[in-house]
């Protein structure tokens, strides 16, 4: 399961750090740096900086300005995630199958960040393991279904983006996409709006 727009209403959180990041250089370059992100949903801050750099100021971002950049954006996310809401249904969805599969974060933030917002937001019991970046999502999904001989077949990757949906296609497992403000995902096969619907769509890819 992705975190950010999955497990946790704090998509908009992102969107404006992201946002924010850019905007001294003007509202223009903010905003072509947030649909980038929008777009690339997933991709780490540590990657979409240099891209963003390149792409919209037209330079190489210097090795002190990204490490101030990072550091500024995981300050405020940290922060603010920890504060934000659950998406519905999904402290339910967690109480039911804790215990009866293995249930993964997989997410684009650093992973030692996103291993304090989980255990931080009192989530760290119910997951096998919380994942994040540098690995891709995809070689999250791999690594696990190796790590606990897990089958393609058995597997469910529970995503807001077009990464998301990627790594699933590209590590052989299903896919379900939460549908929120900013999806670009309305027309995959399997969707819901929050985690109140997931249960019956389970039982019947499972059926």
């Amino acid at each position: 399961m992705d975190f950010d727009g999955v497990i946790c209403e704090s998509c908009q959180i992102k969107n404006e750090a992201y946002y924010n990041s850019y905007i001294e250089y003007g509202d223009d370059i903010a905003s072509k740096v947030l649909e980038y992100h929008l777009q690339h949903g997933g991709v780490s801050r540590v990657k979409i900086f240099p891209i963003a750099h390149r792409m919209f100021l037209g330079r190489e971002i210097g090795q002190e300005e990204h490490r101030m950049m990072c550091e500024r954006f995981t300050q405020w996310v940290e922060r603010e995630v920890v504060k934000a809401p659950l998406t519905d249904g999904v402290m339910d969805f967690l109480e039911e199958w804790h215990g009866k599969a293995r249930i993964f974060v997989s997410s684009g933030t650093p992973q030692d960040e996103m291993r304090r917002i989980v255990d931080a937001k009192g989530l760290g019991k119910y997951f096998t393991e919380v994942l994040g970046s540098p690995a891709l999502k995809a070689e999250h999904v791999r690594m696990m279904l190796s790590k606990y001989s897990i089958r393609q077949e058995d597997t469910l990757f529970v995503g807001d983006a077009i990464t998301d949906r990627d790594a699933a296609a590209e590590a052989g497992v299903r896919f379900i996409a939460r549908i929120s403000q900013d999806s670009r995902l309305q027309n995959e096969k399997y969707t819901i709006q929050d985690f109140t619907q997931i249960g019956n769509l389970i039982r019947h890819l499972f059926e």
